[in-house]
């Protein structure tokens, strides 16, 4: 089936897979964009990033990355407010794709109070009106994508905010970045043949389970990115783990509730240099297999930025084919509009 081109474009109906297969240039355009938006050079006493859903998994993977480059502290803001240390000294990106997201607009009111130096990133909607009226910086996205396929661009504009202000350098690891999302494409896009092609026989073997997907290190925020889109791109039940976490309490319920056997581990590996950590990965994984199916999944590159996002590609592939395969269009949200038909009456 997934070697069908005319299958596959009969249920991908809004073509989700090209928005992969164009992801190298969605970042560089996006680093442009956000170099362009960026304050001038200051040293921020902290960075926040205001998000949920596809528009803020951007910022956890910033975070990550930036912990690597920096000590200025980075953390993403899911809610309706914000944190007391949150002030005029504070880089806040404030990012809705669609620039509609609630939660994300009553964020920024609150930031704007705190006399905080804001960047909004959208594509438009009230956050793009809300800069225009109140003089902020905006790196305006191109619209009619899902925010959840519009990561390239996203996360390339989060990272030329930041380098602009001088809190991190990006160019030898964005250009290393970007040359293995190109290989991932090439290597797991929808005109590899399944027997060549890992995403599709990933897809293949977690087909019928629920997914797990574990991180530890840079591979933390990429797990619950993997778990976010298998939920969304095919429409079926996934979490997010991490080690050293998972060792304290998870571990009890794989190894002793007998429903263990209808889940799937998928571990995310990455060079991390720690020998403790690596030594509990490894035992991790010796125990987890011996109650349920376990995948692995290298991460390639030799930089953190790198890492990540061939660990990210590989598993939005692996989301849209799921979809395919359960016959689901990558691209419908159905449950999310109810949702926000509800809570708009309301």
């Amino acid at each position: 089936m997934l070697d069908s081109k005319e299958t596959m474009r009969s249920i991908d109906r809004n073509d989700m897979l090209s928005s992969l297969e164009q992801m190298p240039k969605h970042f560089s355009e996006g680093l442009r964009r956000g170099r362009m938006a960026g304050p001038s050079k200051f040293t921020p006493r902290n960075i926040f990033v205001c998000g949920v859903g596809g528009s803020a998994i951007g910022g956890d993977l910033l975070c990550e990355w930036l912990s690597t480059q920096s000590e200025i502290p980075c953390s993403v803001l899911r809610s309706y407010s914000v944190p007391p240390h949150l002030g005029k000294e504070s880089l806040v990106i404030v990012a809705s794709y669609s620039g509609n997201t609630e939660e994300t607009l009553c964020m920024l009111d609150e930031v704007r109070k705190k006399r905080a130096k804001v960047v909004a990133v959208t594509s438009g909607g009230q956050l793009a009106k809300m800069s225009e009226t109140y003089d902020l910086p905006l790196a305006r996205l191109p619209i009619g994508m899902m925010p959840r396929a519009s990561l390239g661009f996203m996360l390339g504009a989060m990272l030329g905010i930041v380098e602009r202000t001088g809190a991190a350098s990006v160019d030898k690891q964005f250009e290393e970045a970007t040359r293995v999302i190109g290989s991932i494409v090439a290597s797991c896009g929808p005109g590899k043949a399944t027997a060549e092609n890992p995403a599709k026989r990933l897809s293949h073997e977690l087909f019928g389970y629920v997914p797990v997907v574990i991180g530890y290190g840079l591979s933390r925020p990429v797990a619950k990115r993997w778990a976010n889109q298998i939920n969304e791109n095919s429409k079926s039940m996934a979490f997010s783990s991490e080690i050293p976490e998972l060792n304290h309490n998870e571990i009890v319920g794989w190894m002793r509730d007998s429903r263990s056997k209808g889940f799937s581990s998928v571990f995310l590996d990455n060079e991390q240099g720690n020998k403790a950590l690596s030594k509990r990965v490894d035992a991790t994984k010796k125990m987890v297999s011996r109650v349920a199916p376990m995948h692995c999944v290298k991460s390639v590159g030799l930089s953190p930025l790198a890492q990540m996002m061939s660990l990210v590609l590989v598993g939005d592939y692996v989301s849209i084919y799921l979809g395919l395969l359960r016959k689901e269009d990558p691209s419908s949200n159905e449950p999310i509009d109810e949702l926000k038909a509800v809570l708009s009456k309301k």
